[in-house]
């Protein structure tokens, strides 16, 4: 990472933020408040763009890898992590009936994209579900090629360093993704 140009895409609470600037005294790293769906980087201003845990709040996520895009020089790496698309399309799990008893489809199935509001540090969260084909499938139509793509569940070994992880080794929380320009 010595000498390369880094953006982070949204730092949430700043905790890599905080380390960053606590680690990095340097003048030449700047800090700065956007809003991602309104960005417009210069083409070719950096080497590495970052996100952790943001992207799956972005409505217009089509627009954004675009910029972000833009803004890699050629060769530049796309490095982020959204909660995995299993957690963002909550639901009734399973097939629901109807008032004749007919089965109907489950509420808030995984393939409907879209808008969901959750209770995760405060109420009515908004949280944009995508399957991990769109992901996947926006990367490619934005002209990234896909270089990595984990789908993140806690080890036996994790689960033993951290009970409180216990249950996270049933289906991936994060979808991990290195794409390059």
């Amino acid at each position: 990472m010595q000498g390369l140009r880094v953006v982070d895409l949204g730092c949430g609470f700043g905790w890599f933020c905080r380390w960053a600037r606590e680690t990095t005294p340097d003048p030449a790293v700047a800090y700065a408040r956007r809003d991602l769906e309104k960005l417009d980087f210069d083409d070719g201003a950096f080497e590495v763009a970052y996100s952790s845990l943001v992207l799956h709040y972005i409505e217009n996520l089509r627009d954004l890898f675009g910029q972000v895009h833009r803004g890699l020089v050629p060769g530049g790496r796309f490095v982020f992590s959204v909660e995995h698309p299993m957690y963002t399309a909550p639901g009734k799990p399973g097939w629901t009936r109807d008032p004749d008893n007919r089965l109907a489809w489950p509420v808030n199935r995984y393939a409907d994209e879209g808008a969901r509001s959750t209770d995760w540090l405060a109420k009515g969260v908004i949280k944009q579900h995508r399957t991990l084909a769109s992901y996947v499938n926006l990367l490619i139509e934005t002209g990234f090629t896909l270089s990595r793509l984990e789908e993140w569940c806690s080890s036996a070994e994790q689960i033993a360093a951290h009970p409180d992880w216990a249950g996270t080794e049933e289906r991936p929380s994060f979808l991990l993704v290195s794409a390059q320009r």
